[in-house]
């Protein structure tokens, strides 16, 4: 009997070992291709209460009525919010890639300058940091004095044309999963649940709702940082006169989302630029914009972070972080996932071993 039970419990090990290794793996290769999926479904959840308010408002016998009037709104609403946003951005862009490409000879030797002053001031710290830094500053300068900044622009714009069709068909399939799941909503639920016994079925589903509630109040969070942070930057752009405010806006976004990296990406190297050139009022209106930007994000984000999903701001940093290094842009959204499932896991009893995080 003490060896039957020895062996369970090497083969349980075995086991544990097995998963903790091969379900990461799983979750890197095969997780990407459910994206589209997860999202139609993430965004039925969404639309899920006002399919519920219009079948109790209008007292409609049947499920598809709600649906087809929620779904249709909601798509076509998207629709043409996403036609005018894009393009109005779209000519921003462009216009904007045509200023660089203009202008890429001024800021690449503006660049090599600047490079070149600050090798003067290495000169002041000690011999051995120096010399690396130095190294590296020269590498960085010989990368930008050889650079073709025409033929990156070029490649990366060839990129994001030959990605189009995909993302169109993504986006397609997205939609179409988004009206099935959503016609099929509750027999999707009641079949998964069947699958359990009674005693579990309770706790799964406590589980499910406080991952379903934090997921969508982790997107919703970080949709409302990203449209204040937008809002801010393009006013804030057009008050200073910048040209192509929206469409700069729009990359001040999209760097603020990835981890470590912020608004400060963009406006402080920008506003050194500006002051080094003897533009003052664009340099000091650059870096007050930043400060306002930062201040306003550190108010609000613990409170809409923490009222929406419950974690702390250095938990949900930390998760951002580890997720992106792990498995990519991916990894931003399911790092706190992750933890929203591990405290969601210890409220149902099923994990014994609580961490404060």
């Amino acid at each position: 009997m003490a060896m039957d039970t020895f062996v369970r419990k090497v083969w349980l090990t075995i086991g544990i070992i097995a998963a903790v290794i091969l379900v990461p793996l799983g979750m890197y290769y095969i997780f990407p291709h459910f994206l589209p999926f997860i999202g139609a479904y993430l965004l039925a959840l969404t639309i899920e209460p006002v399919v519920q308010w219009l079948r109790r408002r209008f007292r409609f016998k049947h499920r598809m009525t709600a649906v087809n009037i929620t779904y249709f709104s909601f798509l076509g609403s998207l629709l043409i919010l996403g036609y005018f946003t894009v393009t109005k951005l779209t000519d921003e862009m462009m216009e904007f890639i045509g200023y660089l490409q203009r202008n890429f000879p001024e800021i690449q030797a503006w660049l090599t300058g600047f490079y070149r002053s600050m090798q003067q001031s290495f000169l002041l710290i000690p011999p051995e940091i120096a010399d690396q830094t130095t190294q590296a500053l020269t590498k960085l300068g010989n990368e930008l004095a050889n650079a073709n900044f025409l033929s990156l622009i070029g490649s990366r714009a060839y990129n994001i044309t030959t990605s189009i069709p995909n993302l169109f068909i993504i986006l397609i399939l997205m939609a179409v999963s988004l009206y099935l799941i959503s016609l099929n909503l509750e027999q999707i639920k009641s079949s998964f649940f069947s699958l359990f016994k009674d005693r579990s079925r309770y706790k799964l589903e406590l589980v499910l709702n406080d991952l379903r509630r934090a997921t969508i109040g982790f997107l919703e969070s970080q949709a409302i940082l990203s449209s204040i942070t937008y809002v801010i930057s393009a006013v804030g752009l057009v008050v200073l006169g910048v040209r192509y405010a929206l469409a700069i806006a729009l990359v001040v976004v999209i760097v603020d989302i990835l981890p470590i990296l912020g608004t400060g990406t963009v406006f402080l190297p920008w506003a050194i630029f500006a002051l080094t050139r003897g533009n003052t009022f664009l340099g000091v209106g650059l870096i007050i914009l930043f400060v306002i930007i930062n201040v306003t994000r550190r108010i609000i984000e613990p409170k809409i972070l923490g009222e929406r999903i419950g974690l702390s701001p250095l938990s949900t940093l930390i998760s951002i972080w580890i997720g992106f290094k792990v498995l990519g842009i991916a990894g931003v959204f399911l790092g706190p996932l992750l933890i929203i499932l591990y405290r969601s896991l210890v409220r149902a009893g099923v994990i014994r071993f609580r961490i404060r995080i």
